[in-house]
C-alpha cells in the first residue's frame, strides 16, 4: 500500500489491473529531477535502491486536474536520480481507473468532494497551475 490517509492505494491490485488492461493505460515517461537535500527517504529501503529495475514503469496516478502523483516505484525514482537517469517510463492512471484501487472504503466518498474543489479552483484561476506536459517528481 502507498499513500496517506485517506487515499491510500493496493499497489499488488493496481499492478495486476494494469498488466490485463494495458490498451486502456497510457505508458509515457515521467522526467526524472536532479537529487534534491533529503529527496531520498529514510523510509526507502537504502539496500533495495541499486537492484530497483529502472525498466518497469512506476505508476502515476492523476490525483487532482493539475497534479500526478507516484503510487509505485520510489526506489526506482531515487537510482534514478543517483544514477543521472533523466527519465523513466511511466503508467498513467486516471482519477476513475485509480479510484478502484483505494484501500479505504470512505476513500471514494472523500475523493469526489476532492476532486471536484480543486476543478473549481482551476477554472476559478483559468488553469494558471495546470501542468502541461509530462508530471515531473
Amino acid at each position: 500500500m502507498l499513500g496517506g490517509y485517506p487515499f491510500r492505494w493496493n499497489i499488488t491490485t493496481a499492478t495486476a489491473w494494469i498488466e490485463a488492461n494495458l490498451e486502456q493505460v497510457q505508458l509515457s515517461v515521467v522526467q526524472i529531477g536532479p537529487p534534491e537535500p533529503g529527496a531520498d527517504s529514510d523510509s526507502l529501503d537504502a539496500d533495495f535502491i541499486p537492484k530497483a529495475d529502472l525498466s518497469k514503469p512506476v505508476i502515476m496516478v492523476r490525483m487532482r486536474p493539475e497534479v500526478f502523483r507516484l503510487i509505485d516505484g520510489n526506489h526506482r525514482v531515487a537510482k534514478a536520480r543517483r544514477s543521472g537517469v533523466k527519465e523513466l517510463p511511466a503508467y498513467y492512471l486516471t482519477a476513475e481507473q485509480h479510484r478502484r484501487f483505494f484501500t479505504l472504503p470512505e476513500a471514494d466518498r472523500l475523493y469526489v468532494p476532492y476532486w471536484n474543489e480543486k476543478i473549481d479552483l482551476v477554472e476559478k484561476y483559468r488553469g494558471k497551475w495546470a501542468i502541461v506536459g509530462e508530471a515531473q517528481i
